[in-house]
């Protein structure tokens, strides 16, 4: 089964790096979608994939944070892994 997952942080974007290792480890993972900072200077992660590796995802994204997660069974039909790093 398949899943799709909405995810915002909180934390400065400019500041930590976070963007490059999401999308390194969604890569890792199999999973499609985006990473970006938002209108919001917030950072939004949009990512579907098999159940396994969206719950693996879930864990590496909330070590020492607490972001905000929605998970949707409907999926979009990522066909790869976007990110506004170059």
């Amino acid at each position: 089964m398949a899943k799709r997952t909405h995810i915002i942080f909180q934390s400065n974007p400019n500041e930590t790096g976070h963007r490059f290792f999401i999308k390194q480890k969604a890569i890792a993972l199999g999973l499609k979608g985006f990473c970006g900072v938002n209108e919001q200077k917030q950072i939004e992660v949009e990512v579907e994939g098999k159940d396994s590796s969206i719950e693996e995802f879930l864990k590496f994204v909330q070590k020492g944070f607490s972001p905000s997660i929605k998970i949707c069974d409907e999926l979009k039909g990522y066909v790869t892994m976007e990110s506004d790093l170059l």
